[in-house]
């Protein structure tokens, strides 16, 4: 997609973002091809076309939060790209793990009552699915 189809769908409606994304791996070359591979997921899920991608060169990560190894490569790419609504644009972000995510354009946008719901159930979905498989969530109310 080029940045002209892109303001024609904001001019439509969609939301213009931008995110960056970060993986980290043993070697180099894993973390570039782990990268590519979740970008292209990306830019397959219906309801989001994007059209930037920036990415960095890898960096030597000394001491990494893993305990198989000394030191780890880490890589980052910042994507521009249109979302047809807000639930793509929670999707995504829950989906894909960016480390920010940015809305540029417009300054605001109305949700329907029915779609603000199926968010919230679809947050409470990946939580329940998260705490099933061990990976923590919520057990208890908050203090």
């Amino acid at each position: 997609m080029e940045r002209e189809e892109a303001d024609e769908k904001v001019d439509k409606g969609w939301i213009r973002a931008s995110a960056f994304i970060e993986v980290m791996a043993i070697k180099e070359e894993s973390a570039r091809m782990a990268l590519e591979k979740h970008v292209e997921k990306i830019e397959k899920q219906k309801g989001i076309e994007v059209y930037k991608k920036e990415y960095e060169e890898p960096e030597v990560v000394d001491n990494p939060p893993t305990k198989k190894a000394k030191k780890a490569y880490s890589q980052i790419v910042e994507i521009e790209f249109v979302v047809s609504s807000v639930k793509n644009l929670m999707t995504f972000s829950m989906l894909y793990g960016p480390s920010s995510v940015e809305v540029i354009e417009p300054d605001s946008v109305n949700i329907k009552i029915d779609e603000l719901q199926d968010m919230a159930n679809s947050i409470s979905a990946l939580i329940h699915q998260y705490a099933s498989q061990g990976a923590g969530g919520i057990v208890t109310s908050p203090e």
